[in-house]
This record gives C-alpha cells, sequence and structure tokens, in this order.
C-alpha cells in the first residue's frame, strides 16, 4: 500500500469517526459550504467568461460572493435545522432541530422554516404572527432558537467589510429601552430592534426606566405613553431635561388624545400609533445606527 493510499483511509477513518461523535445518524449526506460555495463560484466565472468571450478571472469570483451568497449560506442553513443535509460548517447542536425541538409546535416552525427558505427575515415573520394570531411567545422562542442573524456566515472575500460596518464597530453597539408594561408589545419590539444589531433593555414601568437610564448610556428609547404611575410624557421629559433629543420614540393607542405639538414639546421625538408597521421601529433603528457611525 502506498503512503498516499495509507493517508486517504486514515483521513476517511478519521472523518467517520469525528461524524460519529457528532451524532450524525447513518445515511446522512455531510457537506462542506465552502467546499461547495467554491465549485458554485467557479461555476459561475466559466459561465460568465463564456458569455464575455474572454477569462473574467477573480472579478467573477467575487461577483458571485456578491450576488449569491447570503442566499446560497440561507439555502443551506435550512437544509441543516431539517435534518436533510448535515453541513460541516454549522453548528452541530442544530442540525434537525425542527424535530427535535419543537415537535410540539410543530405547524408554527415549519410554517417559518419554510418563510425563512424563501428569503423571509425575523421582521417579515414577526409580521405574519401579528396578521395571523399567532402565539408571539412560541413565535419569538422559535426566532430566538433559529437564531437567523448568527448563521449569516461571513464571506472568505469578506463582502461586509465596508467602511460604514467598521467604523460601527470601532464606537459601540447601539442600545435601546422598551419601556412598557405589556411582555408581549415588549418581546415584539425586542425583535425588531435585535434584528437591526442593537442591544435591548426593558422595563415595564416608569420608575423602573428613570433608575435604569442613569447607570446606563441609550441611542434610542421606546415609550409607550399609558405607563403604571409615571406617564411615557413625564419620562420623555425627563430625558429631554437631562441633554436626551434624539429618538424618543412615543407608542401606544391613545396618541389621538393628544395634541402633537404637546407631545413634541415634552420631548419625544417620534409617534407611533398602535397599530404601526412594524417596518417604522425598523427605520428608526437605522436611522439611530447611521447616526451613530457619523459621528
Amino acid at each position: 500500500m502506498s503512503t498516499q493510499e495509507s493517508a486517504r483511509i486514515s483521513a476517511r477513518i478519521f472523518s467517520n469517526t469525528a461524524l460519529r461523535r457528532r451524532n450524525i445518524p447513518e445515511g446522512v449526506t455531510v457537506k462542506s459550504i465552502f467546499e461547495e460555495a467554491s465549485r458554485e463560484a467557479h461555476s459561475h466565472k466559466w459561465i460568465e467568461s463564456e458569455r464575455a468571450g474572454y477569462d473574467i478571472g477573480d472579478a467573477a469570483i467575487e461577483d458571485w460572493h456578491r450576488r449569491f451568497w447570503h442566499r446560497f449560506v440561507r439555502e443551506r442553513w435550512i437544509q441543516h435545522i431539517r435534518g436533510e443535509v448535515y453541513w460541516r460548517e454549522l453548528d452541530n447542536n442544530d442540525f434537525g432541530i425542527l424535530e427535535k425541538e419543537f415537535d410540539d409546535c410543530r405547524e408554527q416552525s415549519d410554517a417559518i422554516a419554510s418563510m425563512l427558505s424563501q428569503g423571509g427575515e425575523n421582521l417579515d415573520i414577526v409580521q405574519w404572527a401579528i396578521d395571523t394570531k399567532q402565539d408571539m411567545k412560541v413565535v419569538l422562542h422559535i426566532l430566538e432558537r433559529l437564531d437567523l442573524n448568527a448563521h449569516r456566515l461571513a464571506s472568505k472575500l469578506d463582502s461586509t467589510g465596508s467602511e460604514f460596518v467598521r467604523s460601527l464597530r470601532a464606537r459601540h453597539r447601539p442600545r435601546a429601552i422598551v419601556v412598557n408594561d405589556d411582555p408581549d408589545a415588549r418581546l415584539i419590539v425586542r425583535s425588531i430592534l435585535e434584528y437591526e444589531q442593537m442591544e435591548v433593555v426593558e422595563a415595564a414601568t416608569g420608575e423602573e426606566a428613570l433608575e435604569i437610564v442613569q447607570t446606563r448610556r441609550f441611542d434610542l428609547f421606546i415609550l409607550d405613553l399609558r405607563l403604571p404611575k409615571r406617564h411615557g410624557a413625564e419620562i420623555a421629559y425627563h430625558l429631554r431635561r437631562h441633554g436626551v433629543h434624539r429618538f424618543i420614540v412615543a407608542t401606544g393607542a391613545s396618541l389621538d388624545e393628544w395634541h402633537e405639538c404637546d407631545l413634541y414639546d415634552c420631548g419625544f421625538t417620534h409617534l407611533l400609533k398602535k397599530p404601526f408597521p412594524l417596518e417604522r421601529m425598523a427605520v428608526i433603528a437605522r436611522d439611530v445606527i447611521q447616526s451613530i457611525s457619523a459621528r
């Protein structure tokens, strides 16, 4: 037996042993995301070069990563959590979790996986849950466990390395406080803000919020108007007096009971009457992040 043949056998034995240690069922296809991505990218290079009539080179590889990488990874991740294909780069504990962990809410988990496979984002799923009157705690639990944002694998070409991202990382992660005595409402807003990469702190009362903001820096304040003991407008007024002049958001179904100018005078910069489109909250979060990056 040659040295090369011996090495190949040893590598195969090592690989099979490693897979058994990961408790991967026999018969499951095991693949590498980066190996398959490389094949897809080079196939794209060949097709584009044939179309152009000359070898485009690395520009075609970069083009593939820019145009197809995130969708490519999303599709493989869905296969992984469904237990269809084991992708080496993904978390072993996530393999087949749709069957292992969500058997008691299979209908919701299947629907969410289907939406994710079609390119849906967390915000789309939260809006679907509201529109179809799903149990929001169950839906948010599934989204938190699947953790879509953590599975956006960084491209080897670092396609996300923009000046904006670098400058943002060089500063701090934006932080928001959500003040509402309704825990379900807090969960919905929290899911939107965390999807936009914000750190979120919750408070159930105005007094609790005032204690928190005295000890920590916040970039965004989401205040429900009807809070126990201390009204949301009182909290906004306190923030304005202490130097906060941007991104204080009023939420509530009773905004019509106030004159808009009075709410702005109290310190609010944005007014969102319930029910409001979730995208509006996401847009405010993006404005906060952009304002930080511009400092």
